[in-house]
């Protein structure tokens, strides 16, 4: 992929990020390979694994199997159990495959997401409690669990079911029977009518808010996409999330992990999201991203920074994060004395992003185009797309609807510097919300239109 390199330009940059970082490193917890998400129980222990096989169990002697096991640590980075093998009634299951995610239920049982199945595991005496195998096999995202007992969760890959399922562990219903991006983590309102997904390897990645229609959670008759945010615009320049993990704090925060860039501008680190006041960011944690192709573990030991972030989780107080570091293989410790939550301040955008450089370290990028808000919006049919380029570029404009599924290519061809607009034709189409994407060699907007008929 043509990805940006990202760096820290300036001192000053880096005193704004510190201005407004307050978490702060506190140890290397757990040296791992590849954690795939990190979990705290209602006791207390902090509940982790592997995404890669990293184990061997004797079967028989002279026979060994590869496993994937469970790590559970005690609060001060002790590991006091490796679970390979799960007793489910008079049967076992042994953990042998990889880890897609890993959270809690209602109860504060973990839902385990092994590869294509979940399995919901007692945190207390670590019995196989119930599992989800759906018919489709696929990899799975992590599970996702209501006040009320319902569960939810997606495959991995587009176009694939989006499922929920009762206390019960039988499928109860479907949120829809093909979701149009890929992710790899489902977190959902205490209630169940919020859900959202970190979308990525799209042109629209954020985080996606699916809701009900009719405010009943997993009963409700229907859902709907009403969003994807993550996504700031700021002047001409795009700011997007490439939104690797959702995970809820005690306070009711979404913690959005995400790294790569993506666009002119990245975000790298842990973003806290406010649902209170339209998904802004209210607070940060770790913003010493490491080139993921150059870092080495051995060098990260003992320091703040990391490589992909994989999962976040926050101890009772709220005052310790614990953070899955995909790439870098360490669950690392922050502390703060004074977590926020909803209504706090909003972080302003110049102390978020850090200015993309081209690949180890050319000149900066400038950014040559702007796409503005088509108009009029609401329209039935047609409505008019403006965008301006100032200089000579390649230039793709697309319509997406709501599930990604391409609508319609206005454009696909290298333009000459000057202001441009397009006409877009709803006539043959649903009413509802659609993206339109602006491409400009290799750079992305999005913005959002509704069709009202």
């Amino acid at each position: 992929m043509n990805k940006l390199l990202t760096a820290l330009v300036s001192l000053f940059l880096l005193t704004s990020l510190s201005m407004a970082q307050v978490w702060t490193f506190d140890r290397d917890f757990a040296d791992m390979q590849n954690p795939h998400g990190v979990v705290i129980t209602p006791d207390g222990k902090i509940w982790t694994a592997n995404y890669s096989k990293t184990d061997t169990m004797v079967v028989t002697e002279g026979d060994t199997l590869f496993t994937n096991p469970i790590y559970i640590y005690a609060a001060d980075g002790t590991l006091e159990t490796t679970l390979r093998v799960l007793n489910f009634g008079a049967t076992k299951d042994t953990l042998s495959s990889t880890c897609r995610g890993i959270s809690l239920d209602n109860d504060g049982n973990i839902l385990y997401t092994h590869n294509d199945k979940i399995l919901q595991i007692n945190y207390q005496n670590h019995e196989l409690m119930n599992k989800f195998i759906p018919s489709e096999a696929s990899p799975l995202t992590e599970a996702a669990a209501t006040d009320d007992g319902y569960f939810y969760v997606a495959h991995v890959l587009s176009g694939k079911p989006f499922y929920i399922f009762d206390d019960t562990f039988e499928l109860f219903s479907f949120v829809t029977d093909t979701f149009k991006t890929l992710q790899r983590s489902v977190i959902v309102s205490p209630d169940g009518n919020d859900i959202y997904t970190g979308s990525i390897y799209s042109g629209y990645n954020g985080v996606r808010h699916i809701q009900s229609i009719d405010g009943s959670g997993a009963e409700s008759e229907g859902f709907a996409i009403i969003d994807t945010f993550g996504t700031i615009y700021n002047d001409t320049l795009v700011h997007q999330m490439w939104a690797q993990c959702l995970d809820w704090d005690n306070n009711g925060l979404i913690w959005v992990g995400t790294y790569w860039d993506v666009d002119s501008i990245s975000f790298t680190g842990w973003y806290a999201l406010d649902p209170t006041q339209n998904y802004a960011v209210v607070d940060t944690l770790g913003h010493n991203f490491i080139d993921q192709w150059d870092g080495d573990q051995a060098a990260m030991a003992g320091t703040g920074t990391y490589l992909a972030p994989r999962g976040i989780a926050f101890s009772a107080d709220g005052k310790t994060a614990y953070t899955a570091d995909f790439d870098g293989g360490w669950i690392k410790t922050w502390k703060n004395d004074s977590p926020k939550g909803p209504g706090s301040s909003i972080i302003p955008l110049s102390d978020l992003v850090v200015t993309a450089l081209e690949e180890r370290g050319n000149p900066q990028i400038a950014v040559s185009f702007e796409l503005k808000q088509n108009y009029p919006n609401p329209f039935n049919p047609s409505t008019t797309i403006p965008f301006t380029i100032t200089s000579t570029k390649h230039v793709t404009l697309k319509v997406y609807d709501v599930n990604g599924r391409l609508v319609e290519t206005l454009i696909d061809q290298q333009l000459a510097p000057r202001q441009y607009e397009f006409k877009f034709d709803g006539t043959n189409l649903a009413s509802g919300t659609y993206f339109y994407q602006l491409n400009v060699d290799g750079q992305l907007v999005n913005k959002t239109m509704l069709l009202v008929k």
